[in-house]
């Protein structure tokens, strides 16, 4: 559309120019139908802008959050592959949080009746008390399960290892009588008596564990021994800790210990401190590590990493 625009004024009379102070009056009749048009344009555009973002909210796709789920094997491998004792406590309670209540009392007793072979130190009451716990509402309704796992209805505590009493000794042979000449001769055989206990099937040694003085007083030693440098011989400093070089370890828990390694005796200063070991069970040092050690076969059934944990020296 041609707007037709023509300034009007009158001549100066002064400078001869005009003055160009007023509008022509066709033009702002010829701007108001274009007024009208400019309106619904914008309202237009509004009301599509709108559709458009509101259709766009509905479209996306919100993100959910991960689903917990409860797989035994899952739990059983955090368990044992975390060797530090404290960081496995800290995982397993978070596991339980974030897992427990989507465990099957059939999944859950597998995990409390193996927590003392995957664990290790690191059931502590708390940990023992949440697995409870979460068995304890699968069977809340069962009066009889709910016996079960705390032993009441006036059920008599039984010990753990059960004392077997010896046979009675029996009556002692008296050799018929014989001739004298028949005796003479006759050498009577000694009765062989069975030793008392003799067959009974002796109990297996439990498992033994450092306990929280023992790891004191192995922290202590190495750190009255640890000799000049910001970390004792073998270990390096990361952080403000002092570690071994070798993150992954060729030795597991509750497994007997490899070949490769090459296992060490402990000082007799630090056994002294430390006190004999529990029956069937030995201390021993590989690389930075003290394992105690249990049977013939050597199956790893607690271990003190780095040291104990030494700090490095600043400034060393």
């Amino acid at each position: 559309m041609k707007t037709a625009l023509r300034f009007i004024g009158s001549r100066n009379r002064f400078s001869g120019r005009y003055n160009t102070m007023g509008v022509d009056l066709r033009w702002a009749a010829s701007w108001k139908p274009m007024k009208k048009v400019l309106f619904y344009l914008l309202c237009g555009s509004g009301l599509w802008l709108s559709l458009h973002t509101s259709a766009h909210a509905q479209n996306k796709t919100p993100t959910k959050a991960p689903q917990s789920t409860c797989m035994v094997a899952e739990f059983r491998s955090l368990a044992l592959l975390t060797h530090d004792a404290n960081e496995r406590v800290s995982k397993t309670n978070d596991w339980l949080k974030q897992n427990g209540e989507k465990c099957t009392q059939a999944q859950l007793n597998a995990i409390a009746s193996n927590s003392p072979t995957w664990l290790g130190t690191a059931l502590t009451i708390e940990v023992a008390g949440r697995i409870d716990a979460l068995i304890e509402a699968k069977i809340a309704d069962n009066p009889d399960l709910m016996a079960a796992l705390y032993s009441s209805k006036g059920k008599e505590a039984r010990a753990s290892v059960e004392v077997t009493k010896p046979p009675p000794a029996p009556a002692p042979v008296v050799p018929a009588a014989q001739p004298a000449l028949a005796q003479a001769n006759t050498v009577i055989q000694p009765v062989m008596v069975q030793g008392p206990g003799a067959g009974a099937k002796v109990p297996e040694v439990p498992d033994a564990y450092f306990g929280t003085r023992q790891k004191e007083q192995l922290l202590e030693f190495f750190e009255e021994t640890r000799g000049p440098g910001e970390c004792p011989k073998g270990l390096v400093k990361r952080g403000d800790k002092c570690e071994s070089r070798v993150k992954e370890r060729d030795w597991k828990l509750r497994q007997p210990l490899p070949p490769s390694e090459r296992p060490e005796d402990l000082p007799m200063a630090l056994i002294l401190k430390l006190g004999q070991p529990a029956p069937d069970h030995q201390y021993k040092r590989v690389g930075a590590d003290i394992l105690l050690l249990k049977g013939p076969q050597n199956i790893v059934v607690d271990a003190i990493l780095d040291l104990g944990g030494l700090k490095a020296k600043a400034g060393g």
